[in-house]
């Protein structure tokens, strides 16, 4: 599995507890008070739990099967030795059987040995072939071939060629230059034709094949060192036993292995060993196994086969070209693992069932008195009953509880019976307020003859201010709301501007640069007159001349400076610093910050910040002897209601 289906199947996986996750939570939040604690006691018990253990089991798993591992690779390394030092001897061996000048001499020579050299070799050389063969209990033969029509052969380890069978592998191997041809075969204990009562009884050998070359590269013949396949590799080639857990195999990554001159059959090294072992699984699948997991020299791997767990170790035989394979079944140890693990997992969880039921009858006792509450309140919400008396068990939480709604039940009464009280006092100054407005009009059409009888006598200026002082006058005493459009408060302060005109001769000038957009902005009803009251009060001499003051509007993102401007006598640094001490400070001091009396600046920007939040205000800028600016910081808000933003507004200055 490529390692980025594995991050995909990884990915899903989350995804779907993720899922489940919320799921359970979006039902668990539906469930009862007497369920959401058993619940959670599971949740935190049970998952922890369960985790560990998977994660003790896990640890296990992979001691066992680290163990495992380090075992059979004992065995399989212990194998592989002695198959190396069988080998070693094999060549060791045919290396020395020819070796000698004087067998190789007998060998080879062409023209006809005497009977003295026949009589001298049988007495001096021939015995010392003899003596690597019987000093060598595991060599089950030593024979040389020769070709040479001349060589006597001698019993029984000299013989003609011609005896040999004409396979395909004995042509081969006659033709390497000197080179070693390993194979295996089944059959009579010796590759010779023709001997007597040899023909019938079939034995596995390990055959090591070598070409005997005489002067001048001349084949001469071959040398032939055999060992029994139950000597050469007993775990291999030996009875197998069913206790066993495992088995070894010789494979390589083709039917037959050739690499330098050295070949092997795979196939008749394994058939038969197989077919009496222990792991269930055919030839052909076990060398499909080899050829798709091997790298390199030797390692380790794991398959499943038939639903059965397997580990394969593999050693590369150095001479053979071929591995030596060692299949190890899982299900013994593993299976043991797994039955433990379920056999906790299960006990965990009959111990967490016994807790739940435990917890959910103590939880039922104990939720009892919230029971009674809950249905308390239910008979209060559907019928209205606020003189109920709740039973009270205990001391604890809940039994506080039921003894605060009790209490809240009696307050609602008492709240009841003010609201009563105020619905009353509320008509009574409705009907003061219908008589105020009676007399306020009586003296609105009182100001309307005075008007009328000031234009009679042609008293134009006495008639506009009388004009101006109704319209002040009508401003002031109706308030439909705390909020008004900036374009009535301008209304307003032209009025009362025009009204001081009459005392000061015509020297205020009042100069409006507010675009239409700014006039429907939202403001604070009466908080543009006590600037402009301060400003001439406080900040205009008549000795310094006319007095200006200007009105202008900036906008700032989400919000509106109004300024007031008048070029009166200024106020110095340390009273500015006063005032706008004095605008932060909880209690009013306007006597001693130099503020009129009335609403004044310290009302009018709390009346601000409280309408609009931190942030909004008033803000207090003064050049000594030149100017005062007094700028209100208002939301950026159409009186029509909810936040307007106006890309059009712009600088009226």
């Amino acid at each position: 599995m490529s390692g980025r289906v594995r991050f995909q199947m990884k990915s899903l996986l989350r995804r779907h507890i993720w899922q489940w996750l919320t799921d359970t939570a979006v039902q668990l939040g539906g469930c009862s008070l007497q369920v959401k604690p058993i619940v959670a006691y599971i949740g935190v018990i049970l998952i922890p739990v369960v985790v560990f253990s998977l994660y003790t089991f896990h640890q296990l798993y992979e001691n066992t099967i680290h163990d495992i591992t380090v075992q059979n690779q004992y065995v399989l390394d212990t194998e592989l030795a002695q198959i190396h030092s069988n080998m070693e001897i094999m060549e060791r061996t045919a290396q020395l059987a020819i070796s000698d000048r004087n067998v190789l001499h007998y060998l080879t020579e062409e023209r006809e040995i005497s009977s003295d050299e026949l009589v001298q070799f049988n007495l001096n050389v021939f015995p010392n072939l003899q003596h690597l063969l019987y000093s060598n209990p595991n060599i089950e033969n030593i024979r040389l071939y020769t070709s040479n029509p001349q060589a006597h052969e001698i019993w029984p380890m000299i013989f003609n060629e011609s005896r040999l069978p004409k396979t395909s592998w004995l042509t081969t191997a006659q033709h390497q230059q000197g080179r070693i041809w390993w194979d295996i075969y089944k059959g009579p204990k010796s590759l010779l034709q023709g001997q007597a009562g040899q023909e019938s009884e079939a034995v596995r050998y390990m055959a090591l094949l070598r070409e005997i070359q005489a002067s001048g590269g001349k084949h001469a013949g071959l040398v032939e060192t055999s060992m029994r396949l139950e000597l050469f590799s007993p775990k291999v080639f030996g009875t197998p036993q069913r206790e066993y857990a495992w088995q070894m195999f010789i494979l390589n990554g083709k039917n037959s292995i050739s690499n330098g001159g050295k070949s092997v059959s795979s196939t008749n090294i394994t058939a038969d060993s197989f077919q009496s072992g222990p792991i269930p699984i055919p030839l052909s699948d076990v060398h499909h196994l080899l050829q798709s997991r091997v790298q390199g020299q030797g390692g380790v791997f794991d398959f499943t086969y038939g639903n059965k767990s397997y580990l394969g170790l593999y050693r590369y035989i150095e001479g053979l070209d071929a591995y030596l394979l060692n299949v190890v079944a899982l299900d013994g140890p593993l299976g043991d693992l797994r039955q433990k693990r379920n056999a906790m997992l299960l006990i965990i969880s009959m111990l967490i069932l016994l807790m739940s039921v435990i917890s959910y009858t103590l939880h039922a006792l104990i939720l009892k008195q919230l029971h009674t509450l809950r249905e308390s309140m239910k008979k209060v919400q559907q019928e209205g009953d606020f003189q109920l008396r709740i039973p009270v068990y205990g001391r604890g939480e809940v039994a506080e509880l039921a003894l605060y709604f009790r209490s809240l039940l009696g307050r609602i009464n008492v709240l009841i019976a003010e609201a009563v009280h105020k619905q009353a006092a509320a008509q009574e100054a409705e009907l003061q307020g219908l008589k105020h407005q009676i007399d306020s009009h009586f003296l609105y059409n009182t100001l309307e003859n005075l008007k009328m009888m000031a234009e009679i006598e042609r008293q134009y200026p006495l008639s506009d201010a009388l004009t101006s002082l109704g319209s002040m006058m009508r401003y002031n005493l109706q308030w439909s709301g705390p909020c008004v459009a900036l374009r009535d408060e301008i209304r307003h302060i032209q009025h009362y501007v025009a009204i001081m005109n009459i005392r000061h001769d015509n020297q205020i000038e009042l100069d409006i640069r507010l675009s239409s957009t700014f006039m429907e902005l939202e403001m604070l009803k009466m908080s543009l007159q006590p600037v402009v009251e301060n400003a001439i009060k406080h900040g205009w001499s008549a000795l310094q001349g006319p007095l200006r003051i200007t009105i202008e509007a900036y906008a700032k993102e989400d919000i509106v400076e109004l300024r007031i401007q008048d070029n009166g006598v200024g106020i110095s640094a340390e009273r500015k610093n006063a005032i706008m001490a004095g605008l932060v400070q909880t209690e009013i001091h306007s006597r001693e910050h130099g503020m009129s009396g009335g609403i004044g600046l310290f009302n009018v920007h709390r009346r601000l910040s409280m309408q609009y939040g931190v942030g909004y205000g008033i803000k207090l800028d003064s050049i000594p002897g030149q100017s005062t600016t007094v700028t209100l910081i208002l939301p950026r808000r159409h009186i029509t209601g909810g936040t307007k933003h106006d890309n059009q507004a712009a600088d009226c200055g």
